[in-house]
Protein backbone atom coordinates (compact mmCIF):
# COMPACT_ATOMS: atom_id res chain seq x y z
CA UNK A 1 0.00 0.00 0.00
CA UNK A 2 1.31 3.42 -0.92
CA UNK A 3 2.12 6.00 1.71
CA UNK A 4 -0.54 8.37 0.36
CA UNK A 5 -3.19 5.67 0.70
CA UNK A 6 -2.14 4.92 4.28
CA UNK A 7 -2.20 8.63 5.15
CA UNK A 8 -5.63 9.03 3.58
CA UNK A 9 -6.97 6.06 5.58
CA UNK A 10 -5.53 7.46 8.82
CA UNK A 11 -7.11 10.86 8.16
CA UNK A 12 -10.48 9.24 7.43
CA UNK A 13 -10.28 7.28 10.69
CA UNK A 14 -9.40 10.41 12.66
CA UNK A 15 -12.32 12.38 11.19
CA UNK A 16 -14.69 9.48 11.82
CA UNK A 17 -13.54 9.25 15.44
CA UNK A 18 -13.92 13.02 15.79
CA UNK A 19 -17.49 12.92 14.49
CA UNK A 20 -18.38 10.09 16.87
CA UNK A 21 -16.88 11.99 19.81
CA UNK A 22 -18.79 15.16 18.93
CA UNK A 23 -22.01 13.18 18.58
CA UNK A 24 -21.41 11.50 21.93
CA UNK A 25 -20.70 14.80 23.68
CA UNK A 26 -23.81 16.39 22.16
CA UNK A 27 -25.96 13.45 23.26
CA UNK A 28 -24.43 13.59 26.73
CA UNK A 29 -25.13 17.34 26.93
CA UNK A 30 -28.73 16.81 25.76
CA UNK A 31 -29.31 14.09 28.37
CA UNK A 32 -27.81 16.29 31.06
CA UNK A 33 -30.08 19.17 30.06
CA UNK A 34 -33.10 16.87 30.04
CA UNK A 35 -32.36 15.69 33.59
CA UNK A 36 -31.85 19.29 34.68
CA UNK A 37 -35.19 20.39 33.24
CA UNK A 38 -37.10 17.50 34.83
CA UNK A 39 -35.47 17.87 38.25
CA UNK A 40 -35.29 21.66 38.55
CA UNK A 41 -38.52 22.74 36.84
CA UNK A 42 -40.70 22.84 40.00
CA UNK A 43 -38.15 24.94 41.91
CA UNK A 44 -37.60 27.27 38.94
CA UNK A 45 -41.33 27.97 38.79
CA UNK A 46 -41.31 28.94 42.46
CA UNK A 47 -38.16 31.09 42.55
CA UNK A 48 -38.94 33.17 39.48
CA UNK A 49 -36.24 31.84 37.15
CA UNK A 50 -39.06 30.83 34.82
CA UNK A 51 -41.12 33.84 33.76
CA UNK A 52 -43.39 35.09 30.98
CA UNK A 53 -42.84 37.68 28.28
CA UNK A 54 -45.38 39.09 25.85
CA UNK A 55 -44.96 39.96 22.17
CA UNK A 56 -47.50 42.45 20.76
CA UNK A 57 -49.32 41.95 17.46
CA UNK A 58 -50.26 44.92 15.26
CA UNK A 59 -53.43 45.12 13.18
CA UNK A 60 -52.67 46.46 9.69
CA UNK A 61 -56.31 47.20 8.91
CA UNK A 62 -57.16 49.51 11.83
CA UNK A 63 -53.60 50.50 12.86
CA UNK A 64 -54.03 49.33 16.43
CA UNK A 65 -52.83 46.47 18.59
CA UNK A 66 -54.52 43.14 18.01
CA UNK A 67 -53.27 41.08 20.94
CA UNK A 68 -50.12 39.49 22.33
CA UNK A 69 -48.45 36.10 22.24
CA UNK A 70 -47.35 34.68 25.58
CA UNK A 71 -43.83 33.22 25.61
CA UNK A 72 -41.97 31.31 28.32
CA UNK A 73 -38.41 32.07 29.42
CA UNK A 74 -36.11 30.16 31.78
CA UNK A 75 -32.99 31.98 32.91
CA UNK A 76 -30.98 29.25 34.65
CA UNK A 77 -28.54 30.41 37.31
CA UNK A 78 -25.68 28.29 35.90
CA UNK A 79 -26.53 27.62 32.25
CA UNK A 80 -28.21 30.87 31.26
CA UNK A 81 -31.20 30.92 28.90
CA UNK A 82 -32.69 27.45 28.41
CA UNK A 83 -33.75 26.73 24.82
CA UNK A 84 -37.57 26.85 24.67
CA UNK A 85 -37.80 24.13 22.05
CA UNK A 86 -35.74 21.75 24.16
CA UNK A 87 -37.67 22.71 27.29
CA UNK A 88 -41.05 21.81 25.79
CA UNK A 89 -39.66 18.66 24.17
CA UNK A 90 -38.56 17.43 27.59
CA UNK A 91 -41.70 18.42 29.50
CA UNK A 92 -43.87 16.75 26.87
CA UNK A 93 -41.86 13.55 27.19
CA UNK A 94 -41.90 13.68 31.00
CA UNK A 95 -45.63 14.45 31.24
CA UNK A 96 -45.10 17.86 32.87
CA UNK A 97 -46.44 19.87 29.93
CA UNK A 98 -50.04 19.95 31.22
CA UNK A 99 -49.16 21.42 34.60
CA UNK A 100 -46.69 23.86 33.02
CA UNK A 101 -49.31 25.17 30.57
CA UNK A 102 -51.86 25.61 33.36
CA UNK A 103 -49.21 27.51 35.34
CA UNK A 104 -48.71 29.77 32.32
CA UNK A 105 -52.46 30.42 32.07
CA UNK A 106 -52.69 31.24 35.77
CA UNK A 107 -49.78 33.69 35.54
CA UNK A 108 -51.31 35.34 32.46
CA UNK A 109 -54.57 35.91 34.31
CA UNK A 110 -52.66 37.39 37.26
CA UNK A 111 -50.54 39.64 35.01
CA UNK A 112 -53.62 40.99 33.26
CA UNK A 113 -55.18 42.26 36.49
CA UNK A 114 -53.20 45.51 36.56
CA UNK A 115 -53.37 46.36 32.85
CA UNK A 116 -56.77 48.08 32.90
CA UNK A 117 -58.41 48.54 29.49
CA UNK A 118 -55.45 46.84 27.81
CA UNK A 119 -56.62 43.51 29.23
CA UNK A 120 -59.24 43.47 26.48
CA UNK A 121 -56.47 42.44 24.09
CA UNK A 122 -56.41 38.67 23.50
CA UNK A 123 -53.48 36.94 25.20
CA UNK A 124 -52.53 33.86 23.18
CA UNK A 125 -51.05 30.83 24.94
CA UNK A 126 -49.28 28.02 23.08
CA UNK A 127 -50.87 24.62 23.72
CA UNK A 128 -49.06 21.43 22.73
CA UNK A 129 -50.61 18.61 20.75
CA UNK A 130 -50.29 16.33 23.77
CA UNK A 131 -52.28 18.73 25.94
CA UNK A 132 -54.85 19.39 23.23
CA UNK A 133 -55.71 15.69 23.15
CA UNK A 134 -56.02 15.43 26.95
CA UNK A 135 -59.64 15.88 28.12
CA UNK A 136 -58.67 16.45 31.77
CA UNK A 137 -56.26 19.23 30.80
CA UNK A 138 -58.86 20.91 28.56
CA UNK A 139 -61.42 20.84 31.38
CA UNK A 140 -58.94 22.46 33.79
CA UNK A 141 -57.97 25.05 31.17
CA UNK A 142 -61.59 25.98 30.48
CA UNK A 143 -62.35 26.25 34.20
CA UNK A 144 -59.47 28.67 34.77
CA UNK A 145 -60.18 30.72 31.66
CA UNK A 146 -63.86 31.24 32.47
CA UNK A 147 -63.08 32.55 35.97
CA UNK A 148 -61.66 35.75 34.49
CA UNK A 149 -62.92 38.53 32.22
CA UNK A 150 -59.60 38.36 30.35
CA UNK A 151 -59.57 37.53 26.65
CA UNK A 152 -57.65 34.29 26.10
CA UNK A 153 -56.62 32.57 22.89
CA UNK A 154 -54.68 29.40 22.19
CA UNK A 155 -52.10 28.77 19.51
CA UNK A 156 -51.67 25.27 18.15
CA UNK A 157 -49.44 23.87 15.43
CA UNK A 158 -50.53 21.65 12.57
CA UNK A 159 -48.58 18.74 14.08
CA UNK A 160 -50.96 18.80 17.07
CA UNK A 161 -53.32 16.55 15.07
CA UNK A 162 -50.89 13.78 14.25
CA UNK A 163 -51.40 11.77 17.48
CA UNK A 164 -55.20 11.89 17.79
CA UNK A 165 -56.95 14.14 15.29
CA UNK A 166 -60.47 13.32 16.51
CA UNK A 167 -59.72 14.21 20.14
CA UNK A 168 -57.85 17.35 19.13
CA UNK A 169 -60.73 18.61 16.98
CA UNK A 170 -63.30 17.85 19.68
CA UNK A 171 -61.33 19.77 22.29
CA UNK A 172 -60.82 22.73 19.95
CA UNK A 173 -64.60 22.89 19.61
CA UNK A 174 -64.87 22.90 23.44
CA UNK A 175 -62.40 25.78 23.70
CA UNK A 176 -64.10 27.74 20.94
CA UNK A 177 -67.53 27.27 22.53
CA UNK A 178 -66.49 29.26 25.64
CA UNK A 179 -65.06 32.13 23.61
CA UNK A 180 -61.40 31.14 23.39
CA UNK A 181 -59.91 32.21 20.06
CA UNK A 182 -58.11 29.48 18.10
CA UNK A 183 -54.96 30.28 16.14
CA UNK A 184 -53.06 27.91 13.84
CA UNK A 185 -49.40 28.64 14.49
CA UNK A 186 -46.50 28.24 12.02
CA UNK A 187 -48.90 27.61 9.13
CA UNK A 188 -47.11 26.12 6.13
CA UNK A 189 -44.40 24.32 8.09
CA UNK A 190 -46.46 21.18 8.84
CA UNK A 191 -47.67 18.24 6.76
CA UNK A 192 -51.47 18.47 6.85
CA UNK A 193 -52.21 22.13 6.17
CA UNK A 194 -55.08 21.77 3.71
CA UNK A 195 -56.37 18.45 5.08
CA UNK A 196 -57.37 19.94 8.45
CA UNK A 197 -57.84 23.59 7.55
CA UNK A 198 -61.46 23.18 6.48
CA UNK A 199 -62.32 21.23 9.66
CA UNK A 200 -60.78 23.46 12.31
CA UNK A 201 -62.88 25.98 14.28
CA UNK A 202 -59.98 28.40 13.87
CA UNK A 203 -60.19 32.19 13.99
CA UNK A 204 -56.77 32.94 12.52
CA UNK A 205 -53.76 31.53 10.69
CA UNK A 206 -50.21 32.55 11.51
CA UNK A 207 -47.96 32.30 8.45
CA UNK A 208 -44.59 30.82 9.41
CA UNK A 209 -41.65 33.24 9.58
CA UNK A 210 -39.85 31.03 7.04
CA UNK A 211 -41.98 32.66 4.31
CA UNK A 212 -42.13 36.15 5.81
CA UNK A 213 -38.39 36.67 6.32
CA UNK A 214 -37.61 36.37 2.60
CA UNK A 215 -40.52 38.38 1.23
CA UNK A 216 -38.48 41.39 0.12
CA UNK A 217 -35.69 39.24 -1.39
CA UNK A 218 -37.47 36.29 -2.97
CA UNK A 219 -39.87 36.02 -5.91
CA UNK A 220 -41.65 32.93 -4.59
CA UNK A 221 -42.20 33.78 -0.91
CA UNK A 222 -44.48 36.77 -1.66
CA UNK A 223 -46.59 34.61 -3.98
CA UNK A 224 -46.99 31.95 -1.27
CA UNK A 225 -47.89 34.58 1.33
CA UNK A 226 -50.38 36.31 -0.95
CA UNK A 227 -52.13 33.06 -1.87
CA UNK A 228 -52.29 32.02 1.80
CA UNK A 229 -53.88 35.34 2.72
CA UNK A 230 -56.52 34.91 0.00
CA UNK A 231 -57.23 31.32 1.06
CA UNK A 232 -57.60 32.20 4.74
CA UNK A 233 -59.88 35.15 3.98
CA UNK A 234 -62.05 32.96 1.78
CA UNK A 235 -62.46 30.62 4.78
CA UNK A 236 -63.32 33.55 7.07
CA UNK A 237 -60.05 33.54 9.00
CA UNK A 238 -57.77 36.37 10.04
CA UNK A 239 -54.12 36.21 8.89
CA UNK A 240 -51.09 36.94 11.10
CA UNK A 241 -47.62 37.26 9.57
CA UNK A 242 -44.87 36.11 11.94
CA UNK A 243 -41.27 37.24 11.84
CA UNK A 244 -41.78 40.79 10.52
CA UNK A 245 -38.39 42.45 10.90
CA UNK A 246 -38.48 45.49 8.59
CA UNK A 247 -40.68 48.37 7.55
CA UNK A 248 -40.53 47.19 3.92
CA UNK A 249 -41.95 43.78 4.88
CA UNK A 250 -44.70 45.46 6.89
CA UNK A 251 -45.61 47.70 3.94
CA UNK A 252 -45.74 44.76 1.54
CA UNK A 253 -47.97 42.77 3.89
CA UNK A 254 -50.31 45.74 4.18
CA UNK A 255 -50.59 45.93 0.39
CA UNK A 256 -51.41 42.23 0.21
CA UNK A 257 -54.31 42.63 2.63
CA UNK A 258 -52.68 40.84 5.56
CA UNK A 259 -54.58 41.52 8.78
CA UNK A 260 -51.96 41.38 11.52
CA UNK A 261 -48.16 41.51 11.85
CA UNK A 262 -45.93 40.15 14.58
CA UNK A 263 -42.17 40.25 14.89
CA UNK A 264 -39.15 42.14 16.10
CA UNK A 265 -39.99 45.21 13.98
CA UNK A 266 -43.33 45.49 15.81
CA UNK A 267 -41.72 44.79 19.18
CA UNK A 268 -39.57 42.17 20.87
CA UNK A 269 -41.18 40.09 23.60
CA UNK A 270 -41.60 42.25 26.74
CA UNK A 271 -42.14 41.81 30.44
CA UNK A 272 -45.69 42.74 31.47
CA UNK A 273 -44.64 46.13 32.90
CA UNK A 274 -42.76 46.98 29.70
CA UNK A 275 -45.72 45.83 27.60
CA UNK A 276 -47.96 48.29 29.43
CA UNK A 277 -45.53 51.13 28.69
CA UNK A 278 -45.14 50.08 25.04
CA UNK A 279 -48.86 49.98 24.33
CA UNK A 280 -49.46 53.32 26.09
CA UNK A 281 -46.82 55.14 24.01
CA UNK A 282 -48.51 56.78 20.95
CA UNK A 283 -45.16 57.05 19.13
CA UNK A 284 -45.13 53.29 18.67
CA UNK A 285 -48.51 53.36 16.94
CA UNK A 286 -47.37 56.25 14.75
CA UNK A 287 -44.23 54.36 13.68
CA UNK A 288 -46.16 51.21 12.82
CA UNK A 289 -48.92 53.09 11.01
CA UNK A 290 -46.50 54.81 8.62
CA UNK A 291 -47.22 53.80 5.00
CA UNK A 292 -44.66 55.95 3.15
CA UNK A 293 -42.41 53.09 2.00
CA UNK A 294 -41.86 52.16 -1.63
CA UNK A 295 -42.06 48.46 -2.44
CA UNK A 296 -40.75 46.59 -5.49
CA UNK A 297 -42.53 45.13 -7.48
CA UNK A 298 -45.12 47.86 -7.92
CA UNK A 299 -48.01 48.44 -5.54
CA UNK A 300 -50.48 47.51 -8.29
CA UNK A 301 -48.89 44.05 -8.60
CA UNK A 302 -49.21 43.10 -4.91
CA UNK A 303 -52.16 45.17 -3.72
CA UNK A 304 -55.32 43.21 -2.93
CA UNK A 305 -58.16 44.33 -5.17
CA UNK A 306 -60.82 45.71 -2.84
CA UNK A 307 -63.73 44.54 -4.97
CA UNK A 308 -62.54 40.93 -5.13
CA UNK A 309 -61.65 41.03 -1.42
CA UNK A 310 -65.17 42.14 -0.60
CA UNK A 311 -66.65 39.42 -2.79
CA UNK A 312 -64.53 36.74 -1.09
CA UNK A 313 -65.66 37.78 2.38
CA UNK A 314 -69.33 38.23 1.46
Amino acid sequence: MKFEEILSAVKASIWSLRDRCIGYLQLRKQRRLSRLIINELPEALLNGNIYLVYQPKFNLQNNNYDGVEVLLRWNHVRFGEIDRGELFRVVEKSGQVHSLTLWILQRVLEDQVGIGDQMLLPFNINVSGQSLCNDEFISAFCTLATKSLASIGVEITETAFIADARAALANLVRLSSIGIRISIDDYGSGHSSLAYLKELPADEIKIDRLFISGMTKSNRDPLIVRSTIDLAHALGMQVVAEGVESQATLALLRMMGCDVAQGFYISPALLIADLRVFIADPQNLHRLSCTGVSVTPSRAFWARDERSAGADRA
